[in-house]
């Protein structure tokens, strides 16, 4: 599992674009699918003590950004596309 400090060539590091998202850039869909996971483990805890969900939105291929959201509610998380 990638974390915020490694690097690799098929991944750009998350990148914070505030508290309550981050934003990851991937090659492939495997580094993808790992880093989203990673995120929306890291927002977790932050998610229950604000007692909202969390939604995951693919920006473009291989774009992706989790982040908090008070329209979901507390303990799920949604996914939605917006290209």
């Amino acid at each position: 599992m990638q974390t915020e400090n490694s690097t690799c060539t098929d991944f750009h590091e998350h990148e914070r674009t505030q508290h309550d998202s981050i934003t990851i850039h991937a090659r492939t869909r495997s580094h993808l699918e790992a880093a989203v996971e990673a995120a929306v483990q890291q927002l977790s805890a932050r998610a229950r003590y604000r007692k909202q969900g969390i939604l995951v939105t693919r920006t473009a291929p291989g774009t992706v950004i989790v982040s908090l959201d008070p329209n979901v509610p507390c303990g799920m998380s949604y996914e939605r596309t917006t290209w």
